[in-house]
């Protein structure tokens, strides 16, 4: 069983525009990489944007990107430059023959093979809250958008990896949709605030140690306010690093552009399952008559 060195990149609130952005996105992580000389680095949900769906605005379709725009080459030349696997997100936009459609997308750069495979969130929040307002339907569900599957990808080195992207972390179901298919690591971009401050990192202890994974979340930092908005967002990082024990590895503050940095050693996967192996005991005979209420 193999050792894995893994970051997290804690973005912070947006610079203004793409270009001040991403250069606070290469700083942090080219300072991180020299320093720390990770394997797998992953960044917090929609890393290139600020957080704009607390409003409704069709302005914010601009920020869209195809998969073979710039956003996705620049994570690309970086995972080269440094040798590291890189999960980046960004807000995709697909142009088809029949359609454009819209997601909230996170993607995988390999330093050998490029872009390995992306994942589409699949669980899109609508909530109005006095402490949280988001309607991600509107913008990743609009021309038919959300993601469909929560597909494993096997890194080059042999890291099986698996993603969840924020509101997906509240789905049991998710995350043993990766765990039956035997990942070592599920990462989980994040771009979290308000009342889901409350159980942030008890909630991922608990998936990690019923699924008997590895978990790297990587959230946002940092206070956002839009034109429109009536009020800040405050993104309070607390991006974490958890065993498949549900025992924290490392687990940051509310620092703008910080990191999380740790090791993860496979092996602990296995002992975790020889403790209780929580897939072995299912019953999936049982529960499927409800799975449709």
């Amino acid at each position: 069983m193999k050792k894995y060195k893994i970051a997290g990149i804690q973005v912070g609130a947006y610079a203004g525009n793409y270009e001040k952005n991403w250069t606070k996105i290469y700083q942090t992580t080219e300072e991180v990489i020299l320093k720390e000389r990770p394997e797998v680095v992953a960044y917090s949900e929609l890393m290139h944007v600020p957080y704009f769906a607390s409003l409704k605005d069709d302005h914010f379709f601009s920020f869209a990107e195809e998969m073979n725009g710039h956003t996705v080459r620049k994570v690309s030349d970086i995972a080269v430059t440094f040798g590291v696997y890189i999960v980046g997100t960004l807000f995709e936009k697909e142009v088809t023959s029949q359609d454009v459609n819209y997601f909230n997308t996170a993607f995988i750069c390999s330093p050998i093979s490029g872009v390995i495979g992306k994942y589409r969130k699949v669980h899109l929040p609508c909530v109005n809250n006095t402490s949280l307002t988001t309607n991600e339907k509107y913008y990743f569900e609009k021309h038919g958008g959300g993601g469909k599957e929560f597909p494993v990808f096997t890194l080059d080195n042999g890291l099986k990896v698996g993603i969840l992207i924020c509101f997906d972390r509240s789905f049991p179901e998710a995350w043993r949709a990766l765990s039956i298919q035997g990942v070592d690591l599920i990462i989980v971009p994040t771009a979290t605030y308000g009342f889901r401050k409350d159980l942030f990192i008890q909630e991922l202890q608990v998936r990690a140690m019923e699924n008997n994974v590895f978990v790297l979340c990587v959230n946002k930092a940092g206070k956002e306010k839009l034109k429109g908005e009536t009020k800040e967002r405050h993104h309070f990082g607390s991006s974490c690093m958890i065993n498949p024990f549900g025992e924290i590895i490392q687990c940051s503050n509310d620092e703008e552009w910080s990191s999380v940095v740790g090791v993860i050693d496979l092996k602990e996967n296995n002992i975790s399952r020889q403790r209780v192996d929580w897939n072995k005991e299912r019953k999936p005979g049982v529960y499927h008559p409800y799975l449709h209420p």
